[in-house]
C-alpha cells in the first residue's frame, strides 16, 4: 500500500468513525457496528504508536475482556459482539470532535505583549487558563505554558496551576471525557444535573488553588499569562450553547450532541474567518492531527472490552458487591480508591468501568453514581504522577511528573473530603 496513503488513513477512518457514531446514535437504521469497525481499524494501524508501558495496559484490558467473554461463551450464554466492538464509540467519538476546536479556540494574545508577574497574574492565569480548558483540554495547558515559558523555565507553582486548572474541568465540562464516560456507565443519569452538581466542587478546587497562589513567596517573581476578557468568547459561547441546546432537544444524545456541535461550530468559524481554506484546514486536521488521539482511542476501547466482558460475567453470574445502595460514604470510599489505583497507573476509565460493572445489580442515584464518577477522575488525574496532564507537564516542560504528585499531595485529599461532602449535601438535597 502506499505510504501516504498509509499515513493518511488512520484520520479518515477516525473521522468515518465520529460520523457513523453520530448517524447510529440518532437513526435505528444505522447499526453502531459500523462505527465501532472503523474505531478498530485506526486502532490496528495506530497501535505501534504506543509507549511500551501503554501496550502493556491496553493489552491487560483486552486480554481480561477476552477471557470474561470466553467464560460467558463456554458456560452457554450469549455475547453481544456488537456491543463488544462499538463499547465506548460515542466517547471517542466525542473526544475526535472536540480536537476540531483547537483549530479555533486559541488565547487572545497579541505578539509583542508583555508577561505579567505576580501571585495576582498567576491567579488570574488560573482561571482563565480553566475556562479555555473545558473546551480545548490539553491544548490550552500547551497554549499558555509555551507562551508563559518565554519568561523563563516553568516552574513550581506554574506546574500546579497548569494540572490543577485542568483538572478541575474534569469535574463540570461538558467537552471533558469524564461526563461522558459518567453518563454512559451510570444509566440514567442526567447532563445538566451532573453539570451543575460538579460546578461548586470545581470552585472549591479552584478556591484552593487561588488561595495557595496568592500566598505563595515564588509568585511575586512568577509570570502569567496575558488574557484578554474577550477571548473567553468561544469556550463561554459553547458551554452556552450545549446547555440551551439540550434544553430545546432534551431527546437528542448529549454525547452526540456535544460531538456534532464541535465540529459544526469548528467549520462554521473557519469559514467566516477563511471561506476559501475552511476545508483545507478541515481536511489537513483529519489527516494530521486527529491519530493524534491514538492514546485514548486504544485506551477506550480496550476499556469498552474490558467492562463489557466482566458486566456479562456478572450478569450471568450473580455476583454483586452486597451494597443495597451507593451512599454517600461509598462514593468517598470509590473517589479515594481511584485516587490510590491512579498512582500506580491505573486509568480512571479503567476504575470507573469496573464500578459500573460491579453496581450494575444494586439499586442506586444514577445521577448520585455520575458524580462521584466525575470526582473520580477529577481526583485522580491530578495526584497521579502517570496522569495524562502530569505526564504531559513532565515531557513538554521538564518537571518530574512525580514531584508534581508531591506538590499536589496536600490539594488531593483536600478534594478527597470536598468531593465526598458534596456528595453528603447533594444526596440531602434530592432527598428534600
Amino acid at each position: 500500500m502506499d505510504k501516504s496513503l498509509t499515513a493518511r488513513l488512520p484520520g479518515v477512518l477516525l473521522f468515518v468513525m465520529a460520523l457513523s457514531a453520530v448517524l447510529a446514535a440518532t437513526s435505528s437504521q444505522v447499526s453502531p457496528l459500523w462505527s465501532g469497525l472503523a474505531g478498530w481499524a485506526a486502532a490496528i494501524l495506530l497501535f505501534r504508536r504506543l509507549p511500551r508501558a501503554m501496550v502493556f495496559q491496553v493489552s491487560g484490558l483486552l486480554l481480561a475482556g477476552a477471557g470474561c467473554l470466553a467464560w460467558v461463551t463456554l458456560n452457554g450464554h450469549p455475547v453481544d459482539f456488537v456491543r463488544v466492538t462499538s463499547a465506548n464509540i460515542h466517547i471517542i467519538a466525542l473526544i475526535a470532535s472536540v480536537t476540531f476546536l483547537r483549530l479555533i479556540s486559541l488565547p487572545g494574545d497579541e505578539a509583542g505583549t508583555s508577561l505579567p508577574r505576580g501571585n495576582r497574574a498567576l491567579v488570574k492565569t488560573a482561571w482563565g487558563l480553566h475556562v479555555f480548558a473545558t473546551v480545548i483540554n490539553l491544548s490550552a495547558v500547551m497554549l499558555f505554558g509555551n507562551r508563559m515559558e518565554q519568561g523563563g523555565k516553568i516552574n513550581r507553582l506554574q506546574a500546579v496551576m497548569f494540572s490543577r486548572a485542568f483538572a478541575s474541568g474534569a469535574y463540570w465540562s461538558p467537552f471533558y471525557v469524564s461526563i461522558a464516560t459518567a453518563l454512559v456507565y451510570a444509566p440514567g443519569s442526567d447532563f445538566p444535573t451532573l453539570m451543575l452538581a460538579g460546578l461548586p466542587v470545581a470552585l472549591a478546587g479552584l478556591l484552593i488553588t487561588t488561595w495557595q497562589l496568592a500566598r505563595d513567596g515564588e509568585g511575586r517573581d512568577t509570570c502569567g499569562y496575558p488574557l484578554r476578557f474577550e477571548a473567553l468568547f468561544v469556550p463561554v459561547l459553547l458551554c452556552t450553547a450545549v446547555i440551551l441546546l439540550h434544553n430545546v432537544f432534551p431527546d437528542f444524545p448529549i454525547l452526540t450532541l456535544i460531538t456534532v456541535l464541535s465540529f459544526l461550530l469548528a467549520l462554521l468559524m473557519l469559514a467566516v474567518r477563511g471561506p476559501f481554506t475552511a476545508f483545507h484546514r478541515i481536511g489537513a486536521h483529519i489527516i494530521g492531527e486527529l491519530p493524534g488521539i491514538y492514546r485514548e482511542l486504544l485506551l477506550f476501547l480496550g476499556a469498552g472490552v474490558m467492562s463489557v466482558g466482566i458486566s456479562s460475567v456478572l450478569f450471568n453470574s450473580g455476583f454483586s458487591l452486597g451494597l443495597t445502595t451507593v451512599s454517600p460514604l461509598a462514593g468517598g470510599a470509590f473517589i479515594l480508591a481511584a485516587v490510590l489505583l491512579s498512582l500506580i497507573g491505573v486509568h480512571p476509565i479503567i476504575t470507573i468501568s469496573i464500578l459500573g460493572s460491579l453496581v450494575g445489580n444494586t439499586a442506586y442515584n444514577a445521577n448520585l453514581l455520575g458524580v462521584c464518577m466525575m470526582m473520580m477522575w477529577g481526583t485522580s488525574i491530578v495526584g497521579s504522577p502517570l496522569s495524562g496532564i502530569n505526564l504531559a507537564i513532565q515531557g513538554r516542560f521538564g518537571i518530574s511528573s512525580f514531584a508534581i504528585m508531591r506538590w499536589n499531595a496536600g490539594y488531593v485529599l483536600a478534594m478527597v473530603l470536598v468531593c465526598t461532602m458534596a456528595l453528603y449535601v447533594y444526596n440531602y438535597l434530592v432527598r428534600i
